[in-house]
């Protein structure tokens, strides 16, 4: 078994595309749009460098991490394996060149918000209160195909959005989409306050659902997604809240506790200054099912004490 290998061996590895990697492997692989789906496992898609196999709850960006995961390849044995047959590499120079700028489709939108928000608070558990906190601040909306649209905002430019599906497609899964030419390595984010700290999410679902939870202990911070494990978001939001004018006391990771997610969360929480980094991880799988079960629990007690004990 390989145990060393050079930073320029490395260098090479994480620079092989994904796509041709795979295809090269032989791997069954189907174009959905700007996604890959695997024709045998079905739950497993790619876009770019990013992976996600929810049946698996295994999500992550990088070539080298995705032999690893699919493979059960050691970290050396996967730069050598991606260094051994001249795999395609990916094109720097063609991702530098500047794309499309974004313009969010204001058209799309529709006036009655009532589908959005009862997927909110009925099916999400967000509490009532925040969602229409957010759509007072133009933060979220609904569009005509019924989806939540999750605004990212700068300096009240919006400048990209998550949509989230309400009800499920004919496969049976929930849409959830971003939208083309969004910015790269922003998210959706919501101030509480005058920020002084990050609190980062994989989701808008999951900072809504952390905040619902929590929302008598949190003050002056900033909530962030994401959309995914983006190490260039969270080095964006710390430049960003200080041309902002806001100090950052302390980032809290709250990815989600799944082996991607943990090992996230881990890995920056050890990079970074011990009295700057902090961990969070829900106790379930993502922070919205802990809400849910949490307001079970408050609705189970709540019954008890009026009296209705089932019997």
């Amino acid at each position: 078994m390989a145990k060393h290998v050079c930073a320029d061996q490395v260098e090479v590895a994480r620079n092989v595309d994904l796509i041709d990697y795979l295809q090269r492997k032989g791997e069954p692989l189907k174009r959905e749009g700007r996604y890959y789906r695997h024709q045998v496992h079905d739950s497993l898609v790619i876009k770019d460098q990013m992976y996600a196999w929810n049946s698996r709850d295994e999500k992550g960006a990088g070539v080298i991490n995705f032999a690893k995961m699919f493979y059960g390849m050691s970290f050396p044995e996967a730069v050598l394996d991606l260094n051994a047959q001249g795999y395609r590499v990916k094109d720097n120079v063609q991702e530098q060149k500047p794309k499309e700028p974004y313009q969010y489709p204001s058209h799309y939108e529709v006036n009655n918000k009532t589908k959005a928000k009862d997927y909110l608070t009925k099916e999400r558990k967000i509490h009532p209160r925040i969602v229409n906190w957010l759509d007072n601040k133009d933060l979220i909306a609904q569009d005509k195909l019924g989806n939540v649209v999750f605004k990212w905002k700068q300096q009240g430019e919006v400048v990209g959005a998550d949509r989230q599906g309400t009800s499920s497609m004919k496969d049976g899964r929930m849409f959830k989409g971003i939208d083309r030419n969004s910015h790269g390595s922003s998210g959706f984010s919501v101030d509480i306050g005058k920020p002084n700290s990050i609190y980062l999410f994989e989701s808008p679902i999951d900072a809504l659902s952390y905040w619902s939870i929590k929302k008598e202990k949190l003050q002056d911070t900033r909530l962030v997604s994401m959309s995914g494990l983006k190490r260039q978001t969270m080095i964006d939001e710390i430049k960003r809240m200080g041309k902002e004018g806001h100090k950052v006391n302390h980032i809290t990771f709250c990815t989600d506790n799944d082996k991607a997610g943990r090992e996230f969360g881990e890995k920056y929480h050890e990079l970074l200054p011990s009295n700057l980094s902090r961990i969070d991880f829900p106790i379930n799988n993502d922070w919205n099912i802990d809400l849910i079960k949490v307001n079970r629990v408050r609705t189970h007690d709540d019954h008890k004490s009026r009296g209705y004990n089932g019997g």
